[in-house]
């Protein structure tokens, strides 16, 4: 959307299969999550962040999961859940999943807790890049629990059904 003359490709595999593929093509460059690269210390000198766009919903984020009725060990694990994490990573999942959406759906969101506020940002794009629809909402913490359905519900008013619908023509 920002840069329409760009040619987008498609890059799929592991970090090392992508990062092989960008050495071996002629592109200019490719995005990656700079999270994910710094985890495991692959990322690039030469990396330039884009501080303009959004991530994936809950990219970044850590999850750590066990069975509902193991009590013994959803006590321990309730000691490495970060509540402002977990609220931020709700809301952006909910975003996601009230429009349709899942790995290969050009659809960002950022939760952000400032204070005892939520600030709220997410759009949605055609895989062209040509339309895009976006929100921001910035509430109390105290209302802050259906906020990301809430914005998706918003965006699907305002045209995003029709990206969503054409997607789903395109993958399926």
């Amino acid at each position: 959307h920002r840069f329409p003359k760009l040619t987008i490709e498609n890059l799929r595999g592991n970090v090392q299969t992508r990062m092989r593929k960008l050495q071996e093509s002629d592109w200019d460059g490719a995005v990656f999550a700079a999270a994910g690269l710094e985890r495991i210390d692959e990322r690039p000198r030469n990396s330039v962040d884009l501080d303009w766009m959004l991530p994936a919903p809950a990219q970044g984020a850590i999850t750590v999961v066990c069975r509902e009725k193991d009590i013994f060990t959803l006590e321990r694990l309730a000691s490495l859940n970060d509540e402002p994490t977990a609220l931020c990573t709700k809301m952006e999942r909910d975003f996601l999943k009230t429009l349709m959406g899942g790995c290969s759906t050009p659809i960002s969101a950022l939760a952000e807790i400032q204070q005892d506020r939520l600030s709220f940002k997410g759009n949605i794009l055609s895989p062209d890049g040509k339309e895009k629809l976006e929100i921001e909402r910035n509430v109390q913490l105290l209302d802050a629990a259906d906020v990301g359905t809430i914005c998706a519900q918003e965006l699907l008013e305002k045209g995003a059904r029709k990206i969503v619908d054409n997607i789903r023509l395109k993958i399926g």
